[in-house]
């Protein structure tokens, strides 16, 4: 009997750093060059992450905004990452596999 593992406990496991974070997105294709080096600058997020920001609540606008900017690693169980990754079009399948892929750089 094959045993399914949990992903719940395998993505509280999954978590990147911002230089992987920036390098994966890059190299994936989800953001451009010129909006990851911009995002790494602390001067302006990507269009698709302005976009999503744009959709929160005004109170949770500026919160979503300081995280994304100043962050210093991103958990695969924050909320803003399944919210930002199904903007854009990708699957939890594919953002677990982006987690795994890119926490090897």
């Amino acid at each position: 009997q094959i045993v399914e593992p949990d992903m719940g406990a395998v993505r509280a496991g999954m978590s990147l750093t911002v230089v992987q974070l920036m390098i994966g997105l890059v190299a994936a294709g989800w953001i451009t060059e010129a909006e990851g080096e911009a995002w790494l600058s602390g001067s302006a997020l990507p269009a698709s992450a302005v976009a999503v920001i744009g959709t929160l609540p005004t109170e949770a606008q500026f919160a979503a905004k300081a995280r994304m900017l100043r962050m210093t690693s991103v958990a695969r169980t924050d909320d803003l990452v399944d919210v930002l990754a199904a903007a854009v079009g990708k699957t939890a399948t594919e953002v677990d596999a982006f987690f795994s892929t890119y926490a090897a750089v």
